[in-house]
């Protein structure tokens, strides 16, 4: 942490920040630069009568100009708070940028003791500027006596704003309170103030002013008499003091004593403090100062020196710097001994109170150490070391944040197979930081890979280390790299869209999915051709072959040879004649679709047939019937409901 008696100033909220309804206001904020970095430093103010937990809000660093300068910085604040009492203003949040000339800041929730929390639903905007009374009256004599009538605190007049009004006091009150919480002077009273009002009383205290004086004089002749006349009763009571104190110089050195016994207890020496209460035996209450005096003194300190988080104060209970780490802090360790000895001294005092004070301050302690293990494995984790942050979360036992860098690992490694042919490449991944990822790949399938792809492949984990073996054989125990992912996202299974990422793989390593996906477009002849060069395994190709070559004469551009041009678009219910048009077939799921798209006109037919049959119609009563004629033609037939023949056309392949 630099230090802020250099830090510069290069920006500061010009007024408090307030959204209706919140229980707290942005008091004050400053952008700071100190030793090269840029620090942001805000003064969080509770306003309401509840109690606050934890605040969390958002900073955007601005540019000169306004615009953001890198991502907003969430921070969330944390320690028990009241009405009127600061957070923030010791917890500077550092800017994860350069050259900040502001900055904004947004509310994002305030979570009382209580439980739940208060979400903002409007932005945070500008408070009024509350006016001094010397502006507000015009003149100084007035604003002097506003202070003669109300107070000698008062500073300012009284504002309303939003819900709120701001007392003459400074205090910030809610609209329905009738009276400062702070001074308790009345709202409405201070509202009737006026102007002319102040300067009557002002010219009135002027006039009595000469009177004023003259009565001053007379008391303080008065006082003088009667000083005269005190001094012949006090002056032998002192001579008679003086000689006591000459005859009793031991009671002086007594008294000395134990003003050095206070001393040394002031300045956290209790056992020197000890030793001298104790040699002044039953002096006033020495003997109880000599015990539990000085045992409740000590707790004290500890406890004050707990707030500080010194770490010098360690000695006192018997530990060292050597025994503070990510996970105990010097507060810790100090609130627990606190603790411990005002519970020791039972009811004395208030050591009860003082030892929940400990409790409270030990929970904040606490919170804080996690927070910052919190940001260490946020920082772990946007750097890319996600084993080092999934080991992290885990410590800290969220396993909901620690599904995060084994899904960016995983997520990685799923891209990586959508892009590439990933047969013969085999896997070892781990989420250790102490075991390496291992990757294993013959030479041939490396060198058609390309050495982009390799180092796609090693990239995949972030700066998590791994290496490729080039063999031909993978180690015992590595798995097909698409398997290996699979069981990393099963792992957690449930996180973000690890289903759509499982069915991504499973997509990708499915060699024949591309097949089924030109049928389904209705690219009949490229399924035709990929099934014939494909030297896989493929289930039923026969009778696939059969059905692409049953459906292959359908796909084709046709215009009129004969019959009634009208029949196809009275189909759908068109005005018009078709003369020619483009016939594609789509299979899925066991049926045959066959699309007719009227060229010239935009409109479509569909006949449908099972998967293996050419007799399309468009209907369960087959009324429209299409076929292949053996002249090659496109013959498309219409029958009546007697299931006569109506009308036809037959149609000619275009080109041949």
């Amino acid at each position: 942490m630099p230090n802020w008696k250099n830090a510069r100033t290069l920006y500061a909220l010009p007024s408090p920040l307030y959204a209706p309804g919140s229980p707290i206001l942005i008091a004050g904020g400053a952008l700071l630069e100190a030793e090269g970095l840029q620090y942001c430093r805000l003064r969080l103010q509770v306003i309401d009568e509840m109690r606050v937990r934890s605040v969390t809000v958002a900073v955007q660093a601005l540019d000169a100009a306004g615009e953001a300068l890198g991502l907003e910085l969430p921070h969330r604040f944390l320690g028990k708070a009241g009405r009127d009492d600061i957070l923030g203003e010791k917890e500077p949040l550092v800017l994860p940028v350069d050259g900040a000339a502001s900055f904004r800041v947004r509310v994002l929730s305030v979570c009382p003791e209580e439980g739940g929390a208060w979400i903002p639903e409007l932005p945070f905007l500008p408070l009024p500027a509350q006016e001094t009374l010397e502006t507000r009256y015009g003149a100084e004599e007035l604003a002097e006596q506003f202070r003669i009538r109300y107070g000698s605190d008062c500073r300012w007049a009284i504002t309303p704003a939003e819900d709120l009004w701001l007392c003459t006091c400074g205090a910030v009150n809610r609209a329905a309170e009738g009276s400062c919480h702070r001074c308790h002077r009345v709202r409405a009273a201070l509202e009737k103030v006026s102007a002319e009002t102040l300067r009557t009383e002002s010219e009135s205290r002027a006039r009595k002013a000469p009177l004023r004086h003259e009565q001053a004089l007379a008391d303080r002749r008065r006082l003088r008499k009667k000083l005269m006349t005190g001094a012949a009763v006090v002056l032998p009571v002192l001579i008679l003091v003086i000689g006591l104190l000459i005859a009793v110089p031991r009671e002086i050195e007594r008294k000395n004593l134990y003003e050095g016994a206070q001393w040394l207890a002031g300045v956290g020496e209790f056992d020197a403090a000890r030793e001298t209460y104790l040699s002044l035996g039953d002096y006033r209450d020495s003997a109880e100062m000599a015990g539990v005096g000085l045992d409740y003194l000590r707790a004290c300190e500890l406890r004050r020196r707990a707030e500080q988080n010194d770490p010098s104060a360690l000695q006192m209970i018997g530990r060292t710097r050597a025994d503070l780490n990510e996970d105990t802090s010097a507060a810790m360790l100090l609130y627990e001994a606190a603790q411990r000895e005002f519970e020791a001294l039972g009811d004395y005092k208030d050591s009860a109170a003082q030892a929940a004070r400990c409790a409270d301050g030990l929970t904040t302690s606490r919170l804080l150490v996690q927070q910052a293990a919190y940001d260490r494995a946020n920082t772990l984790l946007e750097s890319g070391r996600l084993s080092e942050a999934y080991q992290a979360y885990m410590e800290l036992g969220d396993q909901e944040q620690a599904c995060e860098p084994v899904y960016r690992k995983a997520k990685a490694l799923t891209e990586f197979i959508r892009r590439y042919n990933i047969r013969g490449v085999y896997a070892s991944l781990s989420m250790e930081p102490d075991d390496m990822t291992r990757f294993s790949m013959p030479k041939d399938t490396a060198l058609t890979l390309g050495s982009q792809s390799v180092a796609d492949l090693l990239a995949s984990g972030g700066e998590d280390p791994a290496e490729l073996q080039l063999e031909d054989e993978p180690a015992p125990g590595m798995l097909p790299l698409d398997q290996a992912v699979i069981e990393l996202l099963q792992s957690i299974r449930n996180y973000k869209d690890c289903t759509e990422l499982l069915q991504a793989i499973d997509n990708a390593t499915d060699l024949t999915h591309e097949f089924f996906t030109l049928c389904e477009n209705g690219d009949i002849s490229g399924a035709y051709d990929w099934l014939r060069q494909y030297g896989g395994s493929f289930e039923n190709r026969e009778a696939w072959m059969s059905d692409l070559e049953l459906y292959l004469p359908f796909c084709a551009d046709w215009a009129l040879y004969l019959g009634d041009a009208t029949v196809i678009p009275l189909t759908v219910g068109h005005d018009g004649r078709c003369t020619s048009f483009r016939a594609r077939v789509r299979i899925q799921d066991g049926v045959a679709t066959l699309r007719l798209t009227d060229i010239a006109n935009d409109y479509s037919v569909e006949l449908h047939a099972d998967q293996g049959s050419d007799r399309f119609t468009n209907d369960d009563n087959g009324h429209c019937l299409v076929v292949i004629t053996n002249a090659g033609h496109f013959s498309y037939l219409k029958y009546n409901a007697k299931g006569d023949l109506a009308s036809s056309c037959e149609y000619e392949r275009v080109g041949g």
